[in-house]
């Protein structure tokens, strides 16, 4: 890559490292992560709120830790890049050594790999092609398969489960019952 071509890209680099900056002192600073939740949630008392409420401000918080997260794992692959520059090296794919492609370059600055590359392995973040983590303590009738072993009952759905579980009581009212199976007086 020619030295006016890197320079080009160090730019782009530096400006996309000045956002991501801005992004991450800004959601720290709008999120109230240093503050008890009774300042953030706005309330001088939680006591009369619902808990929906609470839920909510929650994952709101939730997000924005997302993403400062994503912000600040950006901010690491564009310092890398910024290294490769200084190193003489960007522009390269860091796993088999060919030219990344200026296209790519162009949608992503910081890149490290050629498309090749990047597909055959798992991205920064961890999770490549790997299945969600939850799927590891989720097993038959409610969902997720066991490539291990054969389900031992076939017969046995999730409804037929949650039947056994009602037989016991439910929070349903009567109007939220079938034909009025829930002991009301159309049930005689």
């Amino acid at each position: 890559m020619d030295s006016q071509t890197l320079g080009i890209y160090r730019r782009k680099l530096l400006r996309a490292k000045e956002r991501a900056e801005s992004r991450i002192t800004l959601l720290e600073e709008t999120s109230g992560f240093d503050r008890p939740e009774s300042d953030w949630a706005g309330e001088l008392s939680s006591y009369d709120n619902h808990t929906a409420d609470a839920g909510s401000a929650l994952e709101m918080r939730s997000i924005n830790l997302g993403l400062i997260n994503h912000s600040e794992d950006t901010l690491a692959q564009i310092d890398a890049a910024l290294c490769r520059v200084e190193q003489g090296s960007y522009g390269k794919c860091v796993q088999c050594d060919r030219e990344i492609p200026l296209e790519r370059l162009d949608a992503i600055p910081w890149a490290a790999s050629c498309a090749r590359c990047g597909v055959r392995q798992p991205s920064s973040a961890g999770m490549g092609n790997a299945r969600p983590i939850e799927e590891e303590v989720i097993r038959p009738p409610f969902g997720g398969v066991d490539p291990g072993r054969a389900y031992d009952d076939p017969g046995v759905h999730g409804e037929d489960i949650w039947d056994a579980l009602a037989s016991y009581g439910n929070a349903n009212s009567p109007q939220d019952d079938e034909a009025g199976h829930s002991g009301g007086p159309d049930s005689h």
